[in-house]
């Protein structure tokens, strides 16, 4: 465990309140039965949702490569457990158990021993017995020992799913439109989960009953379309996400013409009708169905939407079913460089994947999706030289900037890291990375400084501007910032008159006040509370000021002026 990894390569990848409460998670001692075996460490935080929440993160040269927690967080970044345990790792190394590797540890062992082992590890747990019968099976068929056992099919029937997805698309029958409205995202959802379930049965292997759940998914919601309150586009959206796994399944298929014709015949007009309402992008699905596997060298290169979509099913469908030199062979006919150059890496054909990305990248994402493949199996160097090719191409460079940074901060290359979060910043300001650069440019900081300013008033980020003048306790810059564009956002004015309200009373109480009259003006009680907790505002600093019989003066003109207002009055009890 000597690698050098920093807070500020923490703080790049979790947002601000995240890394905050991690900071705190840490501190408290949250953090408990963390273990280190090779690149993998794992941990456990205690929570609020469960007892504990197990985590995991995977380290090598480069710093962390990724993490896992299994909480609820979904909001990008590391969440505060994973800032905890990373805390834990950095500051406390002797608090971490570092564990023999598995095979180490087990290859000493008598067979007899190891037998005790494993039957006294499965105990008599099904799932784990099943788990290892399988196990025992797959090494059996990989030795060549056996018969490969077959994959057991189960029967698809359309009647079940039919109704089962009408059940669900007439889930809002007798609500009122104006509610109906909201429940649509919802049942779409349901939907969804119904295409996913296609998706099982054709990593399985059943093809025909994929295509049997997506068929009828597509024939019932597209029938459906048109009594449907699509304002929001959720029905839309529906379409969109069954198109690939539709193309792919249909030649996953191999349908012979008698059956392809049938398919045509059943989805052409559903499609038709769904190009009346703007749905005009499956036309795939019918070139799948009616041509499958052509491999006719035009309609392969024919620059259009529906070839874009039947080439990226292909190579889907090729993947799946590991017919590598075929995948290979038309990314290089369509020109998907991006995708075989992945796919020679993943086969250990690294050297070629690596010079063919050298000359080939053209976009950054499609350079940070390489580098992170290429640091996973174990090439850091090779990473990182494509992580710098990636930064003078086309495209924002926030993601690559910010991964590119954490690695050379790790390597202990202080310059390049700062090169690379500055690039970051430029292309996606944030208030995390201007202190990850300050922190990282020490003496050199007051000349960096003045261009990092200059890119937030460029770009007019607002919020990040606020956030760093309140940090660094500017309070007037902050308050001539919400003068200039407060009323555009709420929520800038709400964070700077609470930070303000000890240093500057007497504009707290002028912004606060045009806050509440501006919320109570609008003649409706749902506004009422939130007018209220301006008040407080107003009060607060009337108190700070001394001027207490000032602020009672002005609750009691708000209380005769609005006396009407009994749901007002309520609220202004809070006072």
């Amino acid at each position: 465990m000597g690698i050098e990894i920093t807070e500020s390569a923490i703080q790049s990848a979790s947002s601000a309140a995240s890394f905050a409460r991690g900071y705190v998670l840490y501190r408290e001692g949250a953090i408990f039965d963390t273990f280190i075996q090779g690149e993998v460490l794992t941990g456990k935080c205690q929570g609020s949702g469960a007892p504990y929440y197990q985590l995991q993160v995977r380290i090598d040269d480069g710093g962390f490569i990724d993490a896992f927690c299994d909480c609820p967080y979904d909001w990008g970044g590391y969440c505060k457990h994973l800032v905890a345990l990373m805390l834990t790792y950095i500051h406390d190394p002797d608090e971490i158990v570092e564990l023999q590797n598995t095979t180490t540890l087990l290859s000493g062992m008598e067979k007899e021993d190891l037998v005790n082992l494993v039957v006294k590890m499965i105990g008599d747990d099904p799932n784990k017995n099943f788990q290892l019968q399988n196990d025992l099976q797959a090494i059996g068929e990989n030795k060549g020992e056996g018969t490969p056992r077959e994959k057991r099919k189960t029967t698809v029937k359309k009647a079940d799913y039919r109704r089962k997805i009408r059940y669900i698309l007439h889930s809002l029958d007798g609500y009122r439109p104006s509610e109906a409205y909201w429940l649509v995202s919802g049942m779409v959802g349901q939907l969804i989960e119904v295409r996913d379930s296609a998706g099982l049965f054709l990593n399985e292997g059943d093809a025909e009953g994929a295509l049997v759940i997506l068929t009828t998914l597509l024939i019932e919601a597209g029938n459906a379309f048109g009594s449907i309150d699509d304002s929001n586009g959720d029905m839309g959206y529906l379409m969109g996400e069954l198109l690939v796994p539709m193309v792919e399944t249909i030649l996953s298929n191999n349908l012979s013409k008698a059956q392809s014709a049938k398919l045509v015949k059943e989805l052409r007009p559903v499609i038709s009708d769904l190009r009346d309402y703007g749905v005009d992008y499956l036309g795939a699905i019918l070139e799948a169905a009616e041509y499958g596997w052509s491999d006719d060298p035009e309609r392969i290169l024919a620059e259009t939407y529906d070839q874009e979509v039947l080439n990226e099913a292909r190579l889907n469908v090729l993947e799946r079913q590991g017919r590598n030199d075929e995948y290979l062979k038309l990314c290089l006919t369509i020109g998907d460089a991006l995708r075989y150059v992945l796919k020679q890496i993943e086969l250990g054909r690294v050297e070629t994947g690596f010079d063919m990305a050298r000359k080939t990248l053209t976009r950054t994402d499609h350079a940070l999706a390489v580098a992170k493949t290429l640091r996973d199996v174990g090439k850091l160097d090779e990473a990182i030289e494509i992580g710098w090719i990636g930064m003078g191409l086309e495209g924002r460079k926030k993601d690559l900037g910010i991964w590119l940074g954490q690695v050379e901060e790790a390597q202990g290359r202080n310059e390049q890291a700062i090169r690379a979060y500055r690039e970051a910043f430029t292309s996606s300001p944030s208030f995390g990375l201007y202190k990850i650069l300050k922190k990282l440019s020490g003496d050199d900081w007051e000349a960096m400084r003045p261009g990092l300013m200059d890119k937030l008033n460029e770009n007019a980020h607002a919020r990040t501007l606020a956030e760093i003048y309140l940090h660094e306790e500017q309070w007037d810059a902050a308050i001539a910032l919400v003068d200039r564009v407060g009323d555009q956002s709420y929520q800038l004015v709400a964070d700077v008159a609470t930070k303000v309200e000890k240093h500057r009373p007497e504009w707290v109480i002028e912004v606060s006040k045009k806050q509440a009259l501006e919320l109570i003006g609008r003649t409706q009680s749902k506004y009422y509370a939130i007018a209220v907790d301006w008040l407080v505002r107003v009060r607060n600093a009337y108190n700070r000021l001394e001027r207490e019989a000032e602020w009672q003066e002005y609750l009691d003109e708000l209380r005769r002026t609005y006396s009407r207002r009994r749901a007002l009055l309520a609220e202004l009890e809070r006072l």
